[in-house]
């Protein structure tokens, strides 16, 4: 995972202080929340948040997640648990997140919470 990360960040597609972030991220999840990263779902979503990162740190703009799946993702029951971590892994970092991002990251953590749920 901090290989993956640090290449980007070698070949200037994400900035140093959200690989290093993000590789604090990636201990907390699987310290302080036991969802397990390291994996293929899990390096997936940590190369997304970070490309999300980046994008909107330079004013960058995707379209929205679904709206179905957006809707099942904050009427689920895990949703209550789901949104301080997310919260959670956005805050070091120093970039207004796009509001669509946060779509995409949220989807992610979902689909890693119940995988480790599971």
């Amino acid at each position: 995972m901090e290989e993956r990360l640090n290449l980007l960040c070698d070949a200037g597609v994400i900035d140093r202080d959200i690989c290093d972030g993000m590789i604090a991220v990636v201990e907390k999840m699987e310290t302080v929340w036991a969802i397990p990263m390291r994996n293929e779902q899990g390096e997936m979503a940590i190369t997304h948040m970070a490309n999300a990162l980046m994008r909107s740190r330079r004013g960058e703009e995707i379209g929205p997640l679904d709206e179905d799946l957006l809707e099942e993702i904050v009427t689920s029951q895990a949703y209550a648990e789901l949104l301080p971590i997310h919260q959670a892994m956005l805050a070091p970092f120093d970039v207004n997140i796009h509001p669509n991002e946060e779509g995409y990251l949220l989807a992610n953590l979902f689909s890693l919470w119940m995988v480790s749920k599971g």
